[in-house]
């Protein structure tokens, strides 16, 4: 069957270079879609693209004898300029308009496509005569019969373009319109053509809600759908309460699917409506964006007729992009329950990245909806998106292409979602082999592939990334100082195009806030707009405080980091050589320290985890809580303060933290844990910097852990009766099964206590780059219990070389030591539950068997004698993907 081909030519003035490359992409995918189905394709027709060197009366006449014959589109668009006059039109555009009309007037064959774009328009190109131009021309349309379309930007005129164009082409060709004679109506009315037509369309809306960076293959897997919000509500395994995708397939019903934004809700419904045409059934989705409240079966019908289904029979109607705090939107969701009531409807409901909040019932819905969750990705889908990516691209080797996925989605403390899984695997095309903790390169290397010109395809100009870092690092700075976080587009382009302006610097302000907002930096709220992840300002901040000596005095003099201790992190990482922070860093941590230790008049020589011995009893506890207890009776807390500790069936009503709070400046407590953070993120940052410099902020570190720990301690029976607990502003919360006794909960809590010190500040220090620090500061390291906590890091983290510290920590304990025997406690939770590679399970084996034949044979134990210890000391492996 020959392919038809249809020629479009496009006429706009030159403000809407990202439009015209706009058309190029839609053009595809039609052709891509309803073209293969159909038979047809679209193709462009553009004076850059098109025209070829000649002579006219002039330039605009000679592009009028080439490329205005012979076409059945025309597409005209305009902003906010209407162009430069020719001798016989206000402007090349209008002249082009003009012999298009004249076309459809007389042969009807050319359809004619008006746009004109809505958004605001950059200060500096304004020009009040062209945007008049542009006005009056709208009004010769109008009278002229013509119905024209508006939008808002480059994306927004992507979608509107499509679903005209898509209509357009159906719409002639299901008629059989001399236009399209080559294509036979029957042909395209049969069953198994509109099927496999319908099932491209899908296809393709789901391919390309899964995409995120041009030439990125699309990967599909399956989302983890729950009755639990895992953020909020404490389950044994999240998993037991997962809902299939297929049951919700099979047995559609009202529910409301809630996740924060970029958890993939879009693409889930996408799926939905796809995979339920597969099985024979109709699903449409609404998108609650651009949906009319007040014409919702309008909107129902329009979709039906986008996908080119028969008919108006719906089998479930599917929400996307539902907010409960937007304007109108229960008013939505109202009518459409209304509207189709006996027809499930599924919302997808985009939540706060927050703990999922209570519902507004201000506004009734007459329909009972089931509540789901859409949760983070486990390890075992993370590694499906990382093989259908790395079998697209080939990347690098799975198994340590995942490692670092997962390394660096922590480290960023993001969501496993596939959306930041896809992002980082995008920097990994380029970066295998960099495996950088250090965020700020890693955040360097995001910025850069989503600036990357490839990567933008509707922009021509592709703004400097530096000079964006530069201008929106002075956006951060007023977004600190006035500590907001919320701003309007208006706000956002104002404020950085009056900056550029004072520092001589062009930048296209509108594309930099586009780019940031279309991959999801900058996401819409409520009030307005705002970066979707806080280490963004912080980010740019740090950038700032790089350029800026006055602002980063600001951040250092009046201790700001302490509230938010990225900002140093992302500062020293920009070069790696901040040795005059650490100073400053170390003589604060130090100042915090020497406060609190004086206030709380703890003794820093305190570790009453020394008498204890191997598997400790409750009476060993007991003695090692007395220690504490006499600690507390004889330094500077008042008495109010140790009758908490000291008597147990205290009367619990008077709350404990009024009763702490007043007894220190500032919430002592609070600052000194937020200092050890900013300062370890720092250090770990600080690869050039002098080694005695880091050893200096290093020992400032490990005592204020020395100074956490003990406060733990202090809060045991606390934190055992009424399972929380809080000092100076800080709260902790037990969680986990420490028993049911009050003693066992004690002796419980008493004995983890390195385990949590480790644990509550190891992700702030610990890289493998650092190691080399971590392993000379334990060789000179006299106090036991922070000593301890080292090795519980070595045996968490595993660096390069690892065993040979542990090794040499067991053998130089005694032999009933509680050290040695949390040791061999912490090496068999390793072995049973975390992810390991082979080599790194036969250490911990050996380490295992070298702990226990300490502890038998009371001496750095032989080979002989390590082979005499049982195999049963090894524990079962339970470790899984998920």
């Amino acid at each position: 069957m020959q392919v038809k081909i249809y020629k479009c030519f496009i006429a706009s003035p030159g403000d809407t270079a990202a439009e015209r490359e706009v058309c190029e992409e839609v053009f595809e995918k039609i052709n891509h879609t309803l073209g293969q189905s159909l038979n047809f394709r679209i193709e462009s027709k553009k004076w850059e693209n098109d025209a070829r060197p000649s002579f006219g009366t002039d330039g605009q006449d000679v592009i009028n004898q080439q490329l205005l014959k012979d076409y059945q589109l025309f597409i005209g668009i305009m902003w906010a300029r209407f162009g430069a006059p020719t001798p016989r039109a206000g402007s090349g555009t209008e002249e082009e308009f003009n012999q298009a009309f004249e076309a459809l007037k007389s042969s009807k064959e050319v359809e004619i496509m008006m746009y004109f774009n809505t958004a605001d328009v950059p200060f500096k190109s304004i020009d009040p005569r062209q945007i008049e131009s542009v006005q009056n021309f709208k009004n010769r349309l109008a009278s002229l019969g013509g119905l024209y379309k508006e939008y808002t930007g480059a994306s927004n005129f992507s979608e509107i373009l499509y679903k005209n164009l898509y209509d357009y082409f159906q719409h002639r060709l299901s008629k059989g319109s001399p236009g399209a004679s080559t294509i036979e109506t029957t042909d395209i009315l049969k069953e198994d053509m509109l099927k496999e037509s319908v099932t491209k369309i899908l296809q393709h809306r789901l391919n390309e809600s899964l995409r995120i960076f041009s030439h990125q293959p699309a990967v599909w897997v399956e989302p983890i759908i729950s009755k639990k919000d895992s953020i909020t509500e404490k389950t044994k395994n999240t998993f037991d309460a997962r809902v299939q995708v297929s049951d919700i397939l099979n047995l559609p019903r009202s529910i409301i699917i809630k996740a924060p934004p970029q958890f993939g809700l879009t693409c889930l419904a996408n799926y939905f409506v796809l995979e339920a045409w597969k099985n024979g059934k109709t699903w449409v989705k609404v998108d609650a964006r651009s949906a009319k409240r007040d014409e919702i079966k309008k909107t129902v019908i329009k979709e039906i007729n986008a996908i080119g289904l028969p008919g108006n029979s719906v089998d479930c109607i599917v929400i996307d992009s539902w907010r409960n705090t937007d304007a109108g939107s229960k008013k939505l969701l109202r009518n459409l329950c209304h509207e189709y009531q006996k027809i499930p409807v599924i919302v997808m409901q985009t939540v706060d990245d927050l703990p999922f909040q209570e519902e507004d019932e201000s506004e009734s819905i007459n329909r009972d909806f089931e509540a789901l969750y859409l949760l983070a990705l486990p390890r075992s889908e993370v590694r499906k998106v990382v093989c259908g990516y790395n079998d697209a691209r080939n990347v690098g080797d799975e198994n340590v292409l995942l490692e670092k996925i997962l390394r660096e989605l922590d480290a960023l403390n993001i969501h496993r979602t596939p959306l930041n899984c896809i992002t980082l695997l995008k920097v990994s095309e380029a970066n295998l082999d960099e495996s950088p903790v250090n965020r700020t390169k890693m955040i360097e290397m995001v910025l850069f592939a989503l600036f990357n010109l490839d990567e933008l395809p509707t922009y021509k100009t592709k703004p400097d990334l530096k000079d964006c870092e530069y201008a929106l690092g002075r956006f951060c700075e007023s977004l600190i100082k006035s500590r907001k976080q919320i701003f309007s587009r208006e706000e956002f382009l104002t404020d950085i195009e009056s900056f550029c302006v004072e520092k001589l610097l062009y930048l296209e302000v509108s594309v930099v806030f586009d780019t940031l907002y279309n991959n999801n930096i900058i996401t819409k709220t409520s009030n307005g707009f705002s970066f979707r992840a806080t280490y963004w300002i912080y980010y740019f901040a740090a950038r700032r405080m790089y350029a800026n000596a006055e602002f980063k005095d600001y951040i250092l003099n009046n201790n700001s980091y302490a509230s938010f201790p990225e900002i140093i992190e992302f500062y020293t990482g920009i070069d790696r050589d901040r040795g005059e922070v650490l100073e400053r860093l170390t003589a604060d941590l130090s100042k915090a320290c020497d406060i609190f230790e004086s206030r709380s008049g703890l003794s820093v020589g305190l570790n009453p985890l020394d008498s204890v011995e191997w598997n400790p009893t409750s009476d060993s506890v007991a003695e090692a809580e007395k220690m504490i207890n006499e600690n507390i009776a004889s330094n500077k807390i008042p008495e109010s303060a140790k009758d908490e500790h000291a008597d147990r069936n205290y009367n619990q009503l008077k709350p404990y933290d009024q009763r702490i709070l007043y007894i220190l400046d500032k919430h002592t407590l609070t600052v000194l844990i937020q200092k050890i953070k900013a300062s370890s993120r720092a250090l770990r940052n600080s690869d050039y910097v002098d080694p005695d410099i880091k050893r200096k902020l290093f020992k400032q570190i490990t005592r204020g852990w020395k100074q956490v720990s003990l406060i733990l301690f202090a809060l045991t029976p606390r934190l055992a009766s009424e399972g929380m607990a809080a000092f100076e502003g800080q709260g902790f919360i037990l969680e986990g099964n420490f028993g049911e006794s009050i003693d066992a909960k004690i002796k419980a809590i008493f004995l983890a206590n390195p385990n949590n010190i480790v644990r509550l500040f190891a992700d702030d220090i610990y890289s493998n780059k650092i190691a080399p620090l971590l392993y000379d500061a334990i060789d000179s390291e006299l106090d036991p219990l922070i000593a301890h906590d080292l090795v519980l890091m070595f045996i968490f983290e595993r660096p390069n070389n690892w065993k040979k510290f542990v090794e040499d920590y067991i053998n130089s304990l005694p032999k009933n030591s509680f050290y040695l025997y949390n040791t061999v406690l912490a090496l068999q939770n390793t072995y049973k539950y975390d992810f390991a590679t082979p080599s790194e399970l036969s250490d911990i084996r050996l380490l295992l068997k070298t702990g226990y034949a300490k502890h038998q044979f009371g001496k750095k134990p032989s080979l002989l004698e390590m082979n005499k210890i049982s195999k049963k000391v090894i524990p079962k492996r339970e470790f899984t993907d998920d």
